[in-house]
């Protein structure tokens, strides 16, 4: 049985250490550590290993040098003759339950708070990955919160059922749910529009955004009571990420309040518009995994709870996300956009795997900073103090989000393919060239500016459907041609707009924008 779940950060930093002069006695995929290679660390219990051993074999695969242990965590890190580059946590955690042959230990860290009501601690398997005590994760820890054989299996065959397909350019779709701020009116009428600007000034020019908001005015609302289904939809034709933001429960994804009126209603009646763990296990009911999931929102990844929490549940469903993101307490809205913003800032730097954009995100967000947004948002669900203590608030950030699924996952986030554009007398002729292993080409174009028609919820039913259509058509890319491999990878554009190449192969994906723009200005990234 494992005991003792508080971790003492002292006696690990001494443990890894000694591991230099320590021989690890884990059960281990891949032979000893041969001291080159990265490694990817899983910590388990017997139950759980014969589940573990085809994405070990993966792994191996991939070039990891593999380590599988079943002791505590603390010792299986102490017993690596260097640290790992990922760790994977594969079992449950539940206040007292240390006896179940399913219990990996988390650490819980004390929480700071700006309402009394706030619980005063929180789960964190990120710590685990602090190896200088600092506070801040130096490796990217996962977690698979299965409590049986079958449940690892079915996340281990989701993960290698994604990593195994081919890409096509759906892979390079954002699907993102904005939900009401519920703040102020003010706040809420600004939150698309300042998601739409976030998304025009630091997302690369290859991405095809796909937005849900919950602000019942704007077109990108569509009909409120539609939204979790199509949200379901969007997650099943794929993307690189996913992202909610809002405010949420342990089991819900809050996105808006709408008051509808029926023929039976003398007057509107308020309905909560949330993404709920029932949505989740009544619409995700396919067999082809989803995209990483990320929710910026309080309590969605809450997995220490008797009940699965929303992260969980995504996870868990064959038709979820092959990994979801969330805290295990409330977070702040400050801090959240922040994680937000250099997460979307990340998605063109060059990472290949889940575990690595998300560490690298979160280590951005915590020394980010926006002279605007801070203002408004540092304050808007109170402080404990005169002043609030904002290098608290960003400390506990990075601690208090929970990865469940394996770090190591590998993303569909394109490499540079390497293309030029060229203009002459109105038309601008593109070349690219092949990649190793590439079989097909995608050409699309997007066209000029952003205009989005006007009108939402407030509508009617179809009405708000077809704006919603409308608007998100605006940032699509209509496809212009398709080359196999045996065909040359050139040709001509003679409109204005965003020229984007798309590459793939068995496992890759590749990608090149261009502005199209009149001469002066033309063939820019």
């Amino acid at each position: 049985m494992y005991a003792g779940n508080r971790r003492s950060h002292g006696l690990v930093r001494v443990l890894l250490l000694l591991a230099t002069v320590l021989c690890a006695t884990s059960a281990r995929a891949g032979g000893d550590d041969p001291g080159s290679g990265p490694v990817w660390l899983v910590v388990t219990r017997d139950v759980f290993l014969e589940a573990v051993k085809p994405l070990a074999a993966k792994r191996a695969e991939d070039g990891f040098n593999t380590v599988v242990s079943t002791r505590p965590p603390a010792e299986a890190l102490a017993g690596l003759k260097r640290p790992p580059a990922f760790l994977l946590l594969i079992g449950d955690e539940q206040p007292g339950r240390q006896e179940q042959p399913w219990y990996i230990p988390t650490n819980r860290r004390k929480l700071y708070r700006w309402r009394t009501v706030q619980k005063p601690d929180f789960a964190s398997d990120a710590l685990w990955g602090d190896f200088d005590g600092d506070l801040a994760p130096d490796i990217p820890v996962g977690r698979i919160p299965a409590r049986t054989p079958e449940q690892l299996k079915l996340i281990v065959d989701k993960i290698l059922k994604f990593e195994a397909r081919v890409p096509t350019p759906e892979d390079l779709c954002l699907p993102i749910w904005v939900g009401a701020a519920g703040y102020n009116p003010a706040l809420d009428s600004m939150t698309t529009m300042l998601l739409l600007n976030i998304i025009q000034t630091n997302a690369p020019s290859w991405a095809r955004p796909w937005i849900i908001s919950g602000d019942p005015p704007h077109p990108l609302c569509g009909w409120p009571e539609d939204q979790p289904a199509i949200f379901s939809s969007r997650l099943q034709q794929g993307g690189f990420m996913a992202v909610l933001m809002g405010h949420a429960t342990a089991r819900s994804f809050h996105s808006m309040r709408f008051y509808i009126r029926s023929f039976d209603d003398a007057v509107p009646r308020p309905v909560s518009i949330v993404y709920s763990v029932a949505d989740v296990e009544t619409r995700l009911l396919g067999d082809k995994p989803g995209p990483p999931t990320v929710i910026l929102a309080c309590s969605a990844g809450s997995f220490t709870e008797g009940q699965s929490c929303l992260a969980e549940s995504l996870l868990l469903q064959p038709a979820g996300p092959v990994a979801a993101i969330g805290a295990t307490t409330e977070s702040h809205p400050l801090t959240n956009y922040f994680s937000g913003l250099c997460l979307l800032q990340q998605t063109g730097r060059g990472h290949e795997t889940l575990g690595s954009i998300w560490l690298t995100a979160q280590r951005a967000a915590a020394v980010a900073r926006d002279f605007v947004m801070e203002p408004m948002l540092v304050n808007v669900e109170g402080k404990p103090e005169e002043k609030m203590n904002v290098a608290a608030l960003r400390r506990d950030q990075a601690l208090m989000y929970a990865l469940l699924g394996d770090p190591a996952t590998r993303l569909f986030l394109p490499r540079e393919l390497d293309a030029t554009v060229e203009h002459s007398k109105g038309t601008w002729r593109w070349e690219a060239r092949k990649p190793k292993g590439a079989t097909r080409l995608y050409v699309g174009l997007r066209a000029a500016g952003l205009t989005l028609p006007t009108g939402g919820a407030r509508t009617n039913k179809n009405t708000a459907r077809k704006l919603f259509e409308q608007a998100n058509d605006t940032f699509a890319f209509s496809r212009l041609a398709e080359f196999g491999a045996d065909k040359a990878w050139k040709g001509v554009v003679d409109k204005e707009g965003t020229l984007r190449l798309v590459a793939t192969a068995p496992g890759r994906i590749y990608a090149a924008a261009f502005v199209l723009k009149p001469p002066g200005s033309a063939g820019s990234r």
